[in-house]
């Protein structure tokens, strides 16, 4: 295969609609876990809070900025629907479980280092997001991009 072939194959797979989509994930991803510790960070710097109720109440604002997010810019899913929220605040208590789950045999029963556990977080809950919010959470006719259909 010569280079303008190479480009173009890799040119396809780039704007390959799944490929645009997980791009999307990833960067609302990303945008929420800032919106996430620049809260946590002024809510402790500023001693309204406690760290610990800093961080629940960061945290319950940032999964409203995810959802906004992951539905309109992500799946871009026409309109709200309280089944949408419902799933996508299930979803995130279940990740919050699993991240708890995880953490917990990590570091109490095998005790590994604490980084072992945080970053099987930080791969493990993305992946299972993104096939929760792409099959469940938001699946069904309202889905447009996600489903493959042309932007």
């Amino acid at each position: 295969m010569n280079g303008t072939g190479a480009m173009s194959g890799l040119f396809a797979l780039v704007s390959s609609s799944s490929v645009r989509l997980i791009l999307r994930f990833g960067l609302m991803g990303v945008t929420t876990t800032l919106v996430y510790f620049v809260l946590t960070s002024a809510f402790v710097l500023s001693r309204m809070m406690t760290p610990v109720f800093s961080s629940v109440c960061a945290y319950v604002i940032s999964v409203a900025v995810s959802y906004l997010m992951q539905s309109r810019f992500t799946f871009r899913v026409d309109g709200h629907s309280l089944e949408h929220v419902a799933r996508f605040v299930v979803m995130s208590l279940a990740g919050l479980v699993v991240s708890w789950c995880v953490m917990a045999l990590t570091v109490d029963l095998l005790h590994w280092p604490y980084l072992t556990g945080a970053i099987g977080v930080c791969v493990m809950i993305p992946v299972l997001s993104f096939f929760l919010m792409r099959g469940w959470v938001f699946g069904g006719r309202e889905r447009t991009v996600a489903a493959g259909e042309s932007e």
